[in-house]
């Protein structure tokens, strides 16, 4: 909720005499100011700056002598990263910081610069390893979120690269991932933190059942089990932030099967009494964990990880059922808890299951014109309902003050 929106319905509030002027004041108090974009904006000239020196430099790199470009290397990380370290000290935490991240930036463009100059030929994706160990440990100096987010990038892009030339899963990054970035997450916990994390554990996985040419199916598990480990931590936001990364991840796996499972006769499924084993015991895992905090309405959620890809012959018909009971269920818990993020979330998601079961039944009955104006129509149809029962929430709340 803004707190734009607080001082307008605030201000309604006293006005009916709901809450007093004193309440007013300590409710609109709750929801600190924004960052105006004007305090971001040595972040982007930072940025810009960083990217026009380094643009030049490659541009004209053959034509510079080699020890002027380890010179040039050298000094541009340093003085990134000392500008930076003095204008956080002196409170430009802004500036600053971003500054660094260019330092980390120039570094790695040095490593690969550096390889190309000695024609040094590597076999793995230690350039990358080598790239993350200080931005990991920056981020950790300076528990800043924004580095978090750069060595987090780092990491997974090393892992892509790694995936893609080599065909095989650099396991350092992994552990570093898990230990550096990870490490980081749980002890400086945030709503956009922990999904990060759980967005990248996910990929690094898509990634090694790729390159060992393992099922896609094991990946509904690995996400259960992350969901499933949220359950026990204290913090509700940040387990729901982290909790709803592992369900959207499965809501396109399962958009994936519907889509695919009709054509993958020739691939690996995994194995049923391990995978069911384990299924159950991360079920139970969560279910205590929900039981814990109170939550157990919220185990409907599991309707997202159940593995109808062993049902070859309906499974993606159950799939798509799946992704209606999902999206239903996002917009039934947002209208019981009045929660217009949920609400959101559950209309975006209604909307998308809808288009893709129209896709899957309308397509090769319908002529594509007929096709495309029906969809259009009843999505239009679909969005002015559900809309109108958001704006209907939200009135609500407005009048009677309720929860969010």
């Amino acid at each position: 909720m803004s707190r734009k929106w607080v001082e307008e319905e605030g201000r309604h509030w006293v006005d009916r005499g709901i809450i007093s002027e004193e309440q007013y004041g300590q409710i609109v108090a709750l929801y600190p100011h924004k960052k105006i974009v004007s305090e971001r904006l040595p972040i982007f000239a930072a940025i810009l700056v960083g990217a026009g020196i380094l643009t030049f430099i490659a541009s004209n790199w053959s034509a510079i002598p080699q020890l002027i470009r380890l010179l040039m290397i050298l000094f541009a990380m340093g003085g990134f990263y000392w500008f930076g370290y003095r204008k956080e000290k002196r409170g430009a935490q802004a500036l600053g910081l971003s500054l660094i991240a260019l330092g980390i930036i120039t570094f790695g463009a040095g490593i690969f610069l550096i390889g190309q100059m000695f024609h040094l030929v590597a076999y793995d994706a230690r350039a990358f390893i080598i790239w993350s160990l200080p931005a990991i440990a920056l981020v950790w100096m300076y528990r800043s979120r924004w580095l978090y987010f750069l060595a987090l990038f780092i990491v997974d892009a090393g892992q892509v690269y790694s995936a893609i030339s080599f065909q095989q899963v650099s396991w350092l990054l992994l552990v570093l991932l898990l230990l550096g970035t990870g490490g980081y997450t749980l002890r400086h916990s945030g709503r956009a933190v922990f999904a990060s994390l759980v967005s990248s554990i996910l990929l690094h996985s898509l990634l090694y059942l790729i390159t060992e040419s393992q099922a896609i199916g094991w990946l509904a598990l690995i996400a259960a089990a992350l969901y499933a480990a949220l359950d026990w931590l204290p913090n509700r936001r940040t387990r729901m932030a982290g909790q709803l990364a592992a369900l959207v991840s499965a809501f396109f796996l399962a958009v994936f099967f519907i889509f695919l499972l009709g054509e993958m006769d020739r691939e690996p499924v995994p194995n049923p009494a391990v995978f069911l084993v384990l299924f159950a015991f991360t079920f139970a895992l969560s279910f205590f964990g929900k039981r814990k905090h109170k939550e157990t309405v919220a185990l409907l959620e599991w309707f997202i990880f159940l593995p109808f890809f062993y049902w070859e012959s309906a499974g993606d018909v159950m799939y798509l059922l799946v992704l209606f009971v999902f999206s239903g269920y996002l917009l039934w818990i947002g209208y019981r808890e009045e929660g217009s993020g949920r609400v959101n979330a559950g209309t975006l998601l209604f909307l998308l299951s809808t288009f893709i079961g129209y896709i899957q039944v309308a397509w090769d009955f319908l002529p594509k014109s007929l096709f495309f104006l029906v969809g259009g129509l009843l999505l239009f149809a679909l969005n002015w309902f559900l809309q109108r029962q958001r704006r209907k929430l939200l009135e609500g709340n407005g009048r009677g003050g309720g929860r969010t």
